[in-house]
């Protein structure tokens, strides 16, 4: 059988039954199939955990974008107690391997693998990541080698290593325009689902627990009649507001459902934050929200004149009929600035601060390593205690890790906050690279008064708004060249002609 091809009669090659990329889908999928079938059988005791295995397994290899999505989810509004049930070695406080670290660990080899084959570049942010990495395993090592508990230096590991994790598992997605999108729905699922969780945990008064990431705290401090502070989700509430007020003030949202959607997620969330009742994410997420207004230009301004006056006084109402009590809360909590001598959680933070830099000015390089601990207290105000953590993460990540490591580290989101992207991008990417550098900055306020490099619930979402922020225009992670579907050269394809 033959066909004509520019004047000429070529034989006629039938297209291929499956393609390349089909065949390499499947043969993925295969061999993800048979390791998480091989895996659960080394775990007849533990079933439930057997399953996870046998989902997350397939999950990390063939489908990055969900893998990503499902990492962040459970690391923003699961329970550590609840993941630690179901690690996969260890225990209950032993060291052991989360669902989460083998999601990471299985995510990272196939993005090593892409490395390899020449489908994804090595460029300079994934060497980046890749020494960042190796500094945290030595702080690691010199912390165990110190005497440090080797279960608490692994959790500290384990948590800043997440977001670096989830910084590399985002790289191929976030340069990738159709991954990207698909990203951008999960995000605005998670947003809505955190809101609806944070209101759940307030409305029946779910119990604060030991990993303080879940639940309402009892009492409010230099107030009269704060009920509690909700504590769950405390980290993620300012980057899904700052996030979808992004989208919102834009005004490139066409959609009017969409719209919707995104004004969900910022009232749910930003009735979540008034309810932490916590100073810092509140000046943290006004500065996100204004700086998103003046990166985003005229019509975004214009959009935020007419919006967050009619935000407000929702939010107002809303409050004052579900919960009266909490505007007068809200603001005792903003009054009490000006009495910082008799703020217990202030002198805390003091007095944490003045030992940990004693530690650092002793081991100003090296650091002291994760799992250190500091022993402090002050006569008649606080008992004497030995703990791993302070309130402050600059100072907690010098101790850690030495001073030069850290500033690097910090500097690196610095710039991911500062860069801007090339003329002429993709509207989707730009928008949502100015609400992942104003939430980077909101995180970096936080880290002042909160430990936002030692907390499971955000330093994923750190990973991820850092890859966002530094990819580029149209730089999609390309694979070689494949050949046409229809299995003839592109040279020999009959062109139509004009006319």
């Amino acid at each position: 059988m033959t066909r004509p091809v520019a004047g000429r009669l070529r034989p006629y090659v039938p297209a291929p039954l499956a393609s390349r990329p089909d065949r390499r889908v499947v043969r993925t999928a295969c061999v993800a199939v048979l390791a998480a079938v091989a895996f659960g059988a080394l775990l007849p005791g533990d079933p439930l955990t057997a399953v996870g295995a046998l989902v997350v397994i397939p999950l990390a290899f063939g489908a990055p974008v969900a893998a990503l999505s499902v990492l962040i989810a459970v690391t923003v509004l699961v329970p550590f107690e609840a993941q630690d049930r179901f690690s996969l070695v260890g225990g209950s406080g032993r060291p052991g391997l989360l669902l989460v670290d083998v999601l990471m660990l299985l995510g990272l080899c196939r993005v090593g693998w892409l490395v390899l084959s020449r489908r994804l570049g090595l460029d300079t942010p994934l060497l980046v990541a890749a020494a960042v990495a190796l500094v945290l395993t030595a702080a690691l090592g010199w912390g165990i080698a110190q005497g440090a508990d080797v279960s608490e230096a692994g959790h500290e590991t384990r948590r800043v290593m997440l977001g670096v994790g989830a910084f590399v598992l985002a790289w191929p997605v976030v340069r990738d325009k159709a991954a990207r999108r698909r990203l951008e729905g999960a995000l605005i699922g998670l947003g809505l689902v955190l809101g609806v969780w944070g209101l759940v945990q307030w409305g029946f008064s779910i119990d604060y627990t030991s990993a303080a990431d879940v639940g309402i705290r009892r009492g409010v401090d230099l107030t009269s009649a704060g009920r509690g502070s909700l504590q769950g989700g405390l980290y993620a509430y300012p980057v899904a507001v700052t996030l979808a007020w992004a989208a919102l003030v834009s005004g490139r949202v066409r959609s009017v459902p969409l719209r919707w959607l995104l004004a969900a997620v910022v009232c749910l969330n930003a009735v979540c934050l008034w309810l932490t009742y916590e100073r810092t994410f509140w000046v943290a997420t006004a500065v996100a929200c204004t700086a998103v207004v003046v990166m985003s230009g005229a019509r975004a301004r214009r959009n935020a004149a007419k919006w967050v006056p009619v935000g407000a006084l929702s939010l107002l109402v809303f409050l004052a009929v579900i919960a009266p009590g909490e505007i007068r809360t809200a603001l005792e909590r903003v009054v009490s600035v000006n009495r910082l001598e008799i703020d217990e959680s202030y002198s805390y933070r003091v007095i944490e601060s003045q030992v940990v830099l004693g530690e650092i000015q002793g081991r100003p390089l090296t650091g002291s390593g994760f799992g250190a601990t500091i022993t402090w207290g002050k006569e008649d105000t606080f008992a004497p205690l030995t703990t791993p953590f302070i309130h402050n993460g600059y100072l907690w990540l010098a101790w850690k890790i030495g001073v030069p490591a850290a500033a690097f580290l910090v500097s690196v989101i610095v710039a991911a906050v500062l860069r801007r992207g090339p003329p002429g991008e993709d509207p989707r990417l730009r928008i949502l690279r100015i609400g992942s550098r104003a939430a980077l900055l909101s995180l970096l306020l936080t880290t002042v008064t909160f430990p936002a490099f030692n907390t499971l619930g955000v330093t994923a979402v750190t990973g991820l708004l850092v890859a966002v922020c530094f990819c580029g225009r149209d730089d999609a992670a390309a694979g070689p060249p494949q050949a046409p579907r229809s299995g003839v050269p592109e040279q020999a394809r009959p062109r139509a002609g004009p006319g």
